[in-house]
């Protein structure tokens, strides 16, 4: 049995969908904590406090420290949603997230390392770290787009639907009986 033919299972699709959010949003928040580190830097040398001083370095010591505790943040949440969407990719579609979806993947990791491990001028890591951010959005926007095409699903990445609808609060749909104990019992009446 084939099940390269199988239409993907809903449930499949959803966590697909879910785990194409929580990349997009945690590589957005990777950047902008990025970029807020960047610019602590800036602001502290370009304020005109002596470095030296024990004050300046302390304070530059918890601005750094806090900082670096929202970058693993983003990083390990980050790390643990791109698994997430490459296995729910391979559920939703033979080829899973694709050339576009694995190549965004590589040129993310290869830029964002490179800068990290390259004594470049500043702004030369900045464009490195957001180029890398980029090749990550555009492959998984790319592979958001080639399984909405494959699937004929318009809504995949999308903001989440709401869990809870209204049809899941009439009774007479989902149990008959308590439909018929609600409507028997009725309303009880304020004194």
């Amino acid at each position: 049995m084939s099940y390269e033919n199988l239409p993907p299972h809903e449930g499949n699709l959803e966590q697909f969908a879910l785990a194409t959010r929580r990349v997009i949003r945690f590589s957005i928040g990777f950047l902008l904590v990025s970029l807020a580190a960047a610019l602590f830097v800036v602001a502290v040398l370009g304020s005109g406090a002596d470095p030296a001083t024990p004050g300046t370095q302390s304070g530059v010591l918890i601005g750094m420290m806090a900082l670096g505790l929202v970058t693993w943040v983003c990083v390990i949440g980050l790390l643990i949603s791109t698994i997430v969407w490459i296995i729910s990719a391979h559920r939703v579609s033979p080829s899973g997230p694709g050339l576009a979806g694995y190549g965004g993947l590589f040129v993310t990791l290869l830029l964002i390392s490179l800068s990290y491990l390259l004594a470049l001028p500043g702004v030369v890591l900045a464009g490195l770290r957001l180029a890398g951010w980029l090749a990550l959005i555009a492959g998984v926007v790319a592979t958001r787009t080639r399984v909405r095409r494959e699937t004929g699903r318009a809504d995949l990445g999308g903001s989440s639907r709401s869990i809870v609808t209204s049809e899941d609060w009439d009774a007479s749909k989902w149990d008959p009986e308590v439909h018929r104990d609600i409507e028997r019992r009725g309303r009880p009446t304020s004194d």
